[in-house]
Order: structure tokens, then C-alpha cells, then sequence
């Protein structure tokens, strides 16, 4: 490991296919997301989660951040404009490596302002986890925060369709 930290964005959709998005150093920000996506498809096996995990967390600093553009990798990918736009579907985790460990923190939906990080909730691995432990993190995550998600999602929906009739 020749850096001090890894951090990647993984977004999960409805049928928890999973979008990874490694970072890479920018000039603008110091870290921020590249221009590479990695995806899994569901269903897939607790070994094949996590050495994605790792693929992803390898791609980091392998290019810069474009600084030159607005657009964040998650907003090409969707073909959403704006962020909040384009991160509405999915739950999000960031996972970061350090030279100890593994952070993972999901992180709830707000419908106007994004991702939100859930710092209670984040957990912590050593770099040597036991096969499956980390698995059994995201795995948890999805089930309880794609949940919350769609629920706070549907909530969100019915406010607005009570505004437009009013």
C-alpha cells in the first residue's frame, strides 16, 4: 500500500447491482471520484463481493480527477444532470482502506441534498478480516438502508403530488 487511504463510492440499485467508483487526486478538491466504473451484477457470491471491493479499491490513483469537468462520474453514468439527480435510485456506501483498516458507511438518500453519511453506523475491519465479514457489512447495509431509501423515497412522492393538487 503506497498511499495513506483508498476511499470508493459504491452505489447499489434496486436489484443490488453494484456501481463502484474508485477516487484518484485532483488538483481541485485533493481527492474526488475518476472517471471509472466498475460494476457487479446480482446475484453474486460473498468471495466475488469482496474481491470486487478490492478491484475497485486498486483502481484508485490509477488516473486524475477531471478537474475540467462539472459533471461527477455517477451524473455520465446515469445520464442524470445534477448529483442529487443522479444518486436518487441508489444507496450509497463509501468504503476507505487505510494502511490499518476498512471504514464502511452507508449513508441515507436525502432527496434534496444526496448522500448523507451515517457516521453511528460506520464499521470498522482490519485489514485481515475473515472471509465473509465484510460481505455480511454491505450485505447488511442493503438490506436496511435500500429499504429506508425507497420508504423515505415513496414518502417524498406522495408530499409532492399533496402540494400539486393543492
Amino acid at each position: 500500500m503506497d498511499r495513506d487511504f483508498y476511499t470508493i463510492s459504491v452505489y447499489v440499485d434496486e436489484n443490488e447491482n453494484l456501481i463502484g467508483i474508485p477516487c484518484g487526486e485532483s488538483t481541485k478538491y485533493g481527492i474526488a471520484d475518476i472517471d471509472t466504473v466498475m460494476l457487479l451484477k446480482a446475484p453474486y457470491t460473498d468471495d466475488a463481493l469482496e474481491a470486487y471491493i478490492e478491484k475497485v479499491l486498486n483502481a484508485c490513483y490509477t488516473k486524475k480527477h477531471n478537474d475540467n469537468s462539472n459533471v461527477s462520474t455517477i451524473e455520465r453514468y446515469t445520464k442524470k444532470q445534477g448529483f442529487v439527480n443522479a444518486t436518487a435510485d441508489f444507496t450509497m456506501i463509501s468504503i476507505v482502506k487505510t494502511r490499518t483498516n476498512y471504514s464502511l458507511m452507508p449513508t441515507f438518500n436525502d432527496y434534496e441534498k444526496g448522500p448523507l453519511a451515517i457516521d453511528d453506523d460506520e464499521r470498522i475491519l482490519p485489514l485481515n478480516y475473515n472471509p465473509g465479514e465484510m460481505a455480511e457489512i454491505i450485505h447488511g447495509y442493503i438490506e436496511v438502508y435500500m429499504k429506508a431509501n425507497i420508504f423515505y423515497k415513496e414518502m417524498q412522492e406522495l408530499e409532492e403530488e399533496k402540494k400539486n393538487k393543492n
